[in-house]
């Protein structure tokens, strides 16, 4: 058999320490003591129980320090163990499941065919599909600042560069206070962009069908740009101004906007807005605009 020369000295030094310290142990026990007086065999005693407990320690120490010689080599990250933590710092999820205010919700992975119940605080990822059956409703929340809130019967999926593609129900979409974030909102007919504002998409059952109004684009706060997905032209709505696009358009249609009377009611019973437990957080600030200002730094436009 062949033996490990690097090894085996060591474990033979180990045996000999082991060996000097119990002899150093059997030399303090036979010391004699002095028996002229009492004081002096209270000091033998004092030094003899001392010097059991110093050998005692040091037999304990030369095991603990002679037990490194092991056959095994000491743990070290390898190259392995470096590329799975750099895969999972990659795959760090880039949103989450921040609120569920009414079931059922559920989350298709990418490249799976089965749905799965969304639990609040789970992590989503790109091309991750989030589905709702009314009445569910829920909120998402991305790292950069961007969320958005999809109520009973949508359909979105997570796509690369802060795109959400939309194509079944409505949404609510909005970027932290005092953030920008790029984003755009991808529906069958049109695309949103925001950047730091709050924007409502609804994508009615039959909006394929020539009754429809079609897919309404609506900015409750800020600019939002609107362009057709075969198009580089784009409009612009401000706050309280919406569109309608019909599915197969060639031409954005003109673009509504609301009357200071009907800015109340709207406030009231828009959706998303109060119909969870949580305030959306720019609805103070929507709450201070009036249809066709962009911001607070804007004078409201005349009636």
């Amino acid at each position: 058999m062949e033996i490990d020369t690097a090894i085996e000295p060591c474990k033979e030094l180990q045996i000999y320490a082991l060996f000097m310290a119990s002899k150093i142990v059997d030399l303090l026990v036979q010391i004699k003591p002095h028996t002229r007086t009492k004081s002096m065999l209270n000091s033998w005693h004092s030094n003899t129980f001392r010097h059991r407990n110093y050998s005692v320690l040091v037999v304990l120490a030369t095991s603990l320090a002679l037990s490194s010689c092991d056959s095994n080599p000491p743990l070290q990250k390898n190259s392995d163990l470096v590329d799975r933590d750099v895969a999972l710092a990659l795959t760090k999820p880039p949103a989450k499941v921040a609120f569920i205010e009414a079931q059922k919700v559920m989350v298709r992975r990418q490249k799976t065919s089965q749905d799965i119940p969304a639990i609040e605080g789970m992590g989503l990822q790109i091309s991750d599909t989030i589905r709702t059956q009314a009445p569910g409703r829920v909120q998402v929340e991305f790292i950069n600042g961007v969320s958005f809130r999809i109520g009973g019967d949508s359909v979105l999926t997570i796509q690369p560069q802060n795109r959400l593609n939309f194509t079944k129900g409505d949404m609510i979409t909005w970027v932290k206070p005092g953030m920008k974030v790029p984003t755009e909102i991808v529906t069958p007919v049109a695309t949103a962009a925001i950047r730091g504002t709050t924007a409502y998409v609804e994508i009615p059952k039959d909006y394929a069908s020539a009754s429809s109004q079609g897919i309404r684009f609506f900015s409750w706060e800020g600019n939002v740009a609107v362009r057709l997905n075969n198009s580089t032209e784009e409009v612009m709505l401000k706050t309280g101004e919406e569109v309608f696009i019909k599915s197969g358009a060639t031409k954005i249609p003109p673009i509504r906007r609301l009357s200071r009377k009907e800015w109340p009611q709207r406030l009231q019973n828009g959706r998303f807005l109060r119909s969870f437990t949580t305030p959306l957080p720019t609805q103070p600030l929507i709450d201070r605009l009036v249809p066709g200002q962009s911001s607070l730094d804007e004078a409201p436009p005349k009636e």
